[in-house]
């Protein structure tokens, strides 16, 4: 896969206005998490998306429109977590492969298969029963609802 490898400034602006096909995916060499890879896509949900929130393209509507990603989304639905909010009618990157940071809805334990939670966070999972979209990396649990861990997502 020969993609463009970017600076992180790309990653984490946002616009109203279109600046890349929906969809792209591009390559980024973060220097805490190693290789990455993000993709562009819209917000146009009525709301605005929180930074480290997992996000699910939005039924019925343009593909790369993201919402936030409800509980038991299915793992094809999900497009990436943001890595800076993304306000509503705005443009940005979601990673939607490699190792970042994601929330927690209270439940998430160290080193295990996360399947997604409401308001786009996420919850331990069973392999083998769930949807398991991530996996928590984090040497220790994060600090309740909210709290945020590393992960590892491959949603390409």
């Amino acid at each position: 896969m020969d993609l463009p490898l970017v600076g992180g400034a790309l990653i984490t602006s946002t616009s109203t206005s279109k600046k890349y096909p929906l969809g792209r995916i591009v390559q980024h060499e973060h220097e805490t998490y190693g290789h990455q890879f993000y993709r562009y896509v819209w917000n146009n949900s009525g709301a605005s998306i929180a930074a480290n929130l997992l996000t699910m393209l939005e039924n019925g509507t343009d593909l790369y429109q993201v919402i936030v990603c409800g509980a038991a989304a299915p793992g094809a639905r999900v497009a990436g977590v943001t890595v800076s909010a993304i306000a509503d009618g705005s443009y940005g990157w979601v990673l939607c492969s490699g190792d970042g940071l994601f929330t927690s809805d209270g439940s998430t334990t160290a080193n295990t298969a996360q399947k997604t939670a409401a308001a786009g966070k996420l919850t331990d999972g069973v392999i083998g029963t769930d949807e398991l979209p991530v996996f928590a990396r984090a040497t220790e649990d994060p600090a309740g609802d909210g709290g945020t861990f590393i992960g590892h997502i491959s949603a390409l």
